[in-house]
């Protein structure tokens, strides 16, 4: 015995001085005969040696009578190190000696749970064996074995987990928060939680454990607590290869979230990244974004689906109530011509997407791909460039756009849009197709006017643009109405503001 206290000194001697503030070296508090001596942490002996992997020095201090259900101060386990590992040599060491399957830390998460994140099988197996549930929940989230099993991309853990019981729709924690909608025109986004572990797993993109789930039992339309589907949060992660699995399995493909998505609007959405204040990453995926686009609308996804709000902005900048044209009413054929995605606007009007089917503003597909909007209001597309406007007005009204519409809250129409980008192909062939030279939008401006610079300015735009060539070019097709004793208009050259303006 005293060989075997004298062992369990010797491992607490090779512990590590506390080096956090406020803790302290057990050996200023432990003697030699005392192997459950603590730090002022409340650490064991046991407990830093099950952190470090340590199965020998665990096997020496179980046998000097070391007590495997002591925690520190913050909950901390010997078994709770040990399934943090997924070391199974441990787990099994701990339960032999008496340590309980089912401990947990402060937060309630039990040892199965911490396994699970690892994806250690072999260390599960010895839990679930010992009685282990499997559809226990952490205090915090709600969130079950099964949940980080799928949130850290572990399909064997997942298979394991399920044919042991585990629930494949068990829901994390709602939390309802109180107010939904902001001063500024649109939905607060705030993250409400009930996430399912196929929810997980299509944030990550982990197609074999979307596979295992589905074989589990998992509801493949289940969504969380805005309505968003398995299918449209991978597609909002660019996730394609998942989304074409989950085409490939039978998911509703004409679902919309709160705020109107749809898959097919989300891919179209995603197919040309966001523009936001940082680098958006490729997607790295064997499926691309227009294999995606064209396998929805095969398998039925309406492509006149409108939004039913404005979605979530992402640039904190920008995109605050200032996008008039990916509002509600917004359709994929919308979104896609902001972007000029000619590929996608193709495959839209093949599938019946009507072409000029505006948003609640009166915006039409046309008028986006021609440059409607302020120059520099972001609205999630790529940066265009005249090229790509002229393809897709050339698409757009080859399909029998109508170049005469205005917008319900501007009065503007496509050819004000390319006026007032100096567009001067887009300009020629909205004329040619029968615009309105003279059109008058609000205040009696027309494309004259715009191409002038006599026009409202758009959010943080210091002053209006001004396009001589484009004015003569609109003279010259017959344009006569302007205004030029209106007063120059404003911009916002606030410092603090433009301070803040990204640099592209």
């Amino acid at each position: 015995m005293r060989a075997a206290l004298a062992m369990a000194a010797g491992a607490m001697a090779l512990m590590p001085a506390i080096v956090d503030a406020g803790g302290s070296d057990p050996r200023a508090t432990a003697s030699a005969e005392d192997v459950n001596a603590r730090a002022a942490d409340g650490s064991t002996a046991l407990l830093w040696a099950a952190h470090r992997g340590d199965v020998a020095e665990v096997e020496r201090l179980i046998r000097a009578g070391a007590d495997v259900t002591l925690a520190n101060n913050y909950g901390a386990t010997p078994m709770m190190e040990a399934a943090i590992a997924g070391n199974a040599r441990l787990i099994e060491l701990l339960l032999e000696a008496g340590a309980d399957v089912e401990s947990a830390n402060a937060e309630g998460q039990t040892a199965l749970m911490a396994v699970a994140r690892t994806g250690r099988v072999d260390a599960a197996k010895i839990l679930l064996k010992a009685g282990a549930d499997v559809n226990a929940r952490e205090q915090w989230g709600g969130q079950t074995a099964l949940i980080w099993a799928a949130a850290q991309g572990h399909p064997e853990m997942i298979e394991l987990l399920i044919k042991h019981g585990a629930d494949p729709n068990a829901r994390s924690v709602v939390r309802n928060w109180q107010r939904k909608v902001t001063a500024e025109g649109r939905p607060k986004d705030m993250n409400r939680g009930g996430f399912t572990p196929l929810l997980y797993a299509a944030r990550e993109g982990c197609v074999e454990c979307a596979r295992k789930l589905l074989a589990g039992g998992a509801d493949i339309d289940l969504p969380d607590p805005d309505n968003t589907t398995a299918l449209v949060l991978a597609l909002m992660n660019l996730r394609w290869d998942f989304a074409k699995f989950m085409i490939e399995s039978g998911a509703n493909v004409n679902d919309w979230d709160f705020w109107g998505n749809t898959p097919l609007y989300v891919a179209v959405d995603m197919n040309t990244l966001p523009q936001g204040g940082r680098i958006d990453l490729p997607a790295e995926d064997a499926t691309s974004g227009i294999e995606v686009i064209e396998l929805l609308l095969k398998a039925g996804a309406n492509p006149n689906a409108q939004l039913k709000l404005r979605p979530p902005y992402r640039n904190a900048v920008f995109d605050r109530n200032t996008d008039h044209v990916l509002v509600a009413g917004a359709t994929p054929l919308l979104r896609a011509a902001v972007a000029a995605d000619v590929p996608a606007m193709e495959l839209l009007l093949a599938h019946g997407a009507l072409v000029d089917l505006p948003n609640a503003d009166g915006v039409t597909p046309l008028m986006a791909a021609a440059g409607y909007g302020r120059a520099v209001e972001p609205t999630r597309g790529r940066f265009r460039t005249e090229r790509d406007a002229v393809r897709a007005v050339r698409l757009l009204l080859d399909a029998g756009a109508d170049p005469r519409l205005a917008s319900l809250d501007r009065g503007e129409t496509a050819l004000h849009g390319a006026a007032l980008r100096g567009w001067n192909e887009v300009v020629r062939m909205l004329a040619e197709a029968g615009a309105d030279l003279d059109a008058q939008a609000v205040a009696g401006l027309t494309p004259l006017d715009f191409a002038l610079g006599r026009y409202q300015p758009g959010f943080l735009e210091p002053q209006p643009a001004k396009h001589p060539q484009t004015e003569a070019l609109l003279r010259s097709l017959g344009a006569t109405r302007e205004n030029p004793n209106l007063p120059p208009w404003k911009g916002v050259p606030t410092p603090t503001i433009q301070a803040n303006v990204p640099k592209y």
